[in-house]
């Protein structure tokens, strides 16, 4: 169902990856793309069934099964994350388990750890960040200049397999995203309360 959405045939897994390097070229990032594929992709250990098979479960919680996955994330994270370097990660808004493993392995990070609003999620879960504000998370706004705001539109764009699953084209893409950072007065990121 999702690879007739998205329009990738069965060559969706390399088809997503060549859209998170074109998207990190057009914001001038570089690239580190981990061997662990995506949620819909996994399987149990036997590989007798897929752990998140229904929409319903890939926006839900980390099956039982993937639990040793947040050590090795954590570790492949300090391995190839230079000491000096900020990580910024998902907060886990919205509940994708993707974001939330990544959050797990990223929570236990020892170096300097920031967290950005699953966006769009974040346009539907806004109460889980109020919870996370109130339990003393610190938001620090950064400024985005029009040249950046058209930058993060043009990377979004580059995933033009995910446009159709948030948006019914292009347009209302970067519109929402130009709402959202007119209306947070440019990029918010946040520090966990220690």
């Amino acid at each position: 169902m999702l690879h007739r959405r998205w329009q990738t045939g069965l060559d969706a897994v390399q088809h997503r990856r060549q859209e998170d390097r074109q998207s990190c070229a057009r914001m001038g990032a570089s690239v580190e793309q981990f061997s662990l594929p995506d949620c819909i992709y996994r399987q149990d250990a036997e590989k007798t069934f897929f752990l998140y098979a229904a929409e319903e479960a890939i926006l839900g919680p980390i099956h039982p099964a993937e639990a040793p996955l947040v050590e090795t994330l954590r570790a492949e994270i300090e391995r190839r994350i230079p000491p000096q370097a900020s990580l910024v990660c998902p907060m886990s808004l919205g509940g994708h388990v993707d974001h939330r493993l990544t959050f797990a392995a990223a929570s236990r990070y020892s170096g300097n750890l920031w967290f950005y609003a699953d966006f769009p999620y974040i346009l539907r879960a806004r109460e889980q960040l109020a919870e996370k504000e109130a339990a003393g998370w610190r938001k620090t706004v950064f400024s985005v200049s029009s040249a950046g705001l058209s930058a993060w539109q043009d990377a979004v764009a580059a995933h033009a397999s995910q446009i159709s699953t948030f948006w019914p084209d292009l347009d209302a893409m970067g519109l929402a995203l130009r709402q959202y950072c007119n209306e947070a007065g440019g990029i918010p990121l946040w520090q966990a309360s220690s």
